[in-house]
């Protein structure tokens, strides 16, 4: 990773006097694929846009490089942008969209013919400057907007949602695409979504955000394997969360039961919420299992069956390639390392 490129400082915007991005603070790395997630209205693309220049914090600095650049106008900035929405210029062909900001900077032709093509190269569209953007898919017309905004050797590319109105199969190819574009033009990607998988796939880094503020930054395997608290570990991914208490080192109690688990950051009888994914559940024979239900309901997945098992009334989510009727009574079976404890907030009790 590289050095540091972005920071914002305490960074607050209000609208109608409702903070809508509360107090964040945040750096960035040079040449970093960092995904600002979250559900909508939580403060995302608010902030994507203040880095962006087309907003002003009300509080708070943007540092770029060193220098504060909250006053600054967007086009002053080295960022350039890519919409949901593409915002190419429906009266111009593929080569004058991706050529115009060039035009602009008073670049000698035969350069902006050569860095036009190396740009559709890039996205994998070579041979569609002469079409008309009206004839184009919405996959192409994704990256056409995407070839404009690199075409100006930006050192940041911002991304709101852009995958969004793409179909699931196109949106999938596109997110290993956009990761391997990042890889070879060097350029930091700060890409905003509300689709885990999104994330998850293309992420160096992750931010989550709810209501303004910043829930936890790490990896995506960080952020999956160990969420922070329950809204992360609820929005990253299915989750099985069960209330419990820590009996003493590398060892936890919930729903009657002890098991031994790895987590050490805990004083013995402290409250704790014990976060199992799915898939990390393994279906066994009840007799003698410590955790014994009935399966309530069996749902095929495409690579996997997803069975809901009711254990004294509370509802365990497993994800297993064999699949059980409804109405069998199975064991769960969960290995220490695959048990993740949380501190409890106290708004639970």
């Amino acid at each position: 990773m590289g050095k540091k490129l972005i920071e914002l400082k305490g960074i607050t915007k209000r609208y109608d006097d409702e903070p809508v991005v509360d107090s964040i603070d945040l750096y960035i790395n040079e040449n970093e694929f960092i995904t600002l997630l979250g559900p909508s209205g939580c403060g995302k693309t608010t902030t994507l846009r203040m880095i962006g220049g087309f907003e002003k914090p009300d509080e708070g600095q943007i540092i770029l490089n060193g220098v504060v650049v909250n006053d600054i106008p967007p086009y002053e900035r080295p960022i350039n942008t890519v919409f949901q929405r593409y915002a190419l210029f429906p009266h111009l062909n593929v080569f004058e969209n991706i050529a115009f900001g060039l035009r602009n900077q008073k670049i000698a032709k035969e350069e902006i013919v050569s860095r036009v093509e190396a740009a559709l190269k890039l996205v994998s569209l070579p041979n569609f400057a002469q079409r008309k953007v009206a004839l184009l898919s919405g996959g192409q017309q994704q990256r056409i907007a995407i070839a404009r905004a690199i075409v100006n050797r930006p050192k940041i590319l911002l991304l709101d949602e852009p995958l969004a109105a793409l179909d699931l199969k196109l949106r999938q190819n596109m997110q290993y695409e956009l990761k391997e574009m990042q890889r070879k033009l060097g350029i930091t990607f700060i890409y905003v979504t509300h689709d885990q998988e999104e994330a998850l796939t293309m992420s160096d880094t992750i931010v989550v955000m709810n209501k303004g503020k910043i829930q936890q930054i790490g990896t995506p395997t960080g952020i999956y394997n160990e969420p922070k608290n329950r809204f992360v570990a609820n929005f990253i991914g299915e989750t099985n969360i069960i209330q419990g208490y820590y009996v003493h080192q590398n060892l936890v109690s919930f729903m009657g039961v002890e098991f031994e688990c790895v987590d050490t950051h805990f004083a013995d009888g402290e409250k704790v919420d014990v976060v199992i994914r799915p898939e990390d559940l393994d279906i066994i024979e009840p007799e003698g299992a410590k955790l014994a239900g009935i399966v309530s309901s069996s749902v095929f997945k495409g690579v996997h069956f997803e069975l809901c098992v009711i254990i004294n009334e509370k509802e365990f989510v497993v994800h297993t390639y064999e699949n059980r009727p409804v109405g069998a009574k199975v064991g769960l079976k969960v290995d220490a390392y695959e048990i993740h404890l949380m501190k409890v907030e106290q708004s639970e009790y």
